[in-house]
């Protein structure tokens, strides 16, 4: 169960409606299942079927559920136990073959066991305290959730109550981390940004919640935001992981 759980977190966040993002394992396009209950229903039934295609290994599976079950017949066909080498091959050779500049998360198995082995604890908690003010308002340096927070503010608060305290401004959050790649990142790592304001180098910053989104307070408001969307992947400069 905790490895369904830490797959869950990978996945969605635990934000989604498609919770296990499991519509494409029944020939859906991403996002297609809107009830929760039937993502994990259709998401278990899929692991069940490649962890047997998989002869019972765990990591195996793991790298399935993201890669697909083609790389199961890759892992046989060279060696047939799972390795990372293994996986960042496959990545590679299927961008190759698609032409794009990336395929899958070849670090899928890291960042799930990373969950396992106990940060999935300590996300949740502070998440839980972010989420209490989705929907307030913007309020520019405050830090009061009462009245309002502003971007760092919100990520200092919801911090506290995992019990790790961190400095107020972004630009001191930035100099706290250890920087890490966005394929290396998980649920609770922390995106940076500049040029958003005139001023310091680093000027935004939010909480990483996985599926490519970030929870954070900007201009529209406390909510979260897609990476994805041009105007963060303009100013995005790096993100963060807080040894916890």
């Amino acid at each position: 169960m905790n490895i369904i759980m830490a797959l869950t977190m990978q996945e969605s966040g635990g934000r989604s409606l498609d919770i296990m993002q499991s519509s494409e394992s029944i020939g859906l396009p991403p996002n297609s299942i809107t009830d929760p209950e039937r993502s994990i229903e259709v998401g278990i039934k899929h692991f069940k079927k490649v962890f047997k295609q998989a002869g019972g290994d765990v990591r195996l599976t793991l790298q399935a559920y993201n890669f697909g079950s083609g790389f199961i017949d890759y892992v046989k066909k060279n060696g047939g136990k799972y390795t990372k080498k293994l996986a960042l091959d496959f990545s590679r050779l299927q961008a190759f073959k698609m032409g794009w500049k990336s395929y899958g998360d070849p670090s899928y198995v890291d960042h799930v066991m990373g969950y396992v082995n106990g940060s999935m604890d300590f996300y949740e908690t502070f998440m839980k305290e972010a989420l209490k003010h989705e929907g307030q308002p913007y309020a520019w340096g405050d830090s009061n959730p009462k009245t309002g927070f502003d971007y760092s503010s919100l990520v200092q608060w919801a911090f506290a109550k995992a019990g790790i305290t961190l400095p107020r401004t972004a630009q001191e959050q930035h100099g706290v981390t250890k920087k890490i790649s966005e394929k290396e990142a998980t649920a609770g790592d922390l995106v940076f940004f500049g040029g958003t304001y005139e001023g310091k180098a680093i000027t935004h910053v939010g909480i990483y919640v996985g599926n490519g989104r970030m929870f954070n307070s900007n201009d529209s408001g406390i909510e979260y935001s897609d990476l994805k969307f041009k105007y963060w992947r303009d100013h995005l400069v790096s993100l963060g992981r807080i040894n916890n």
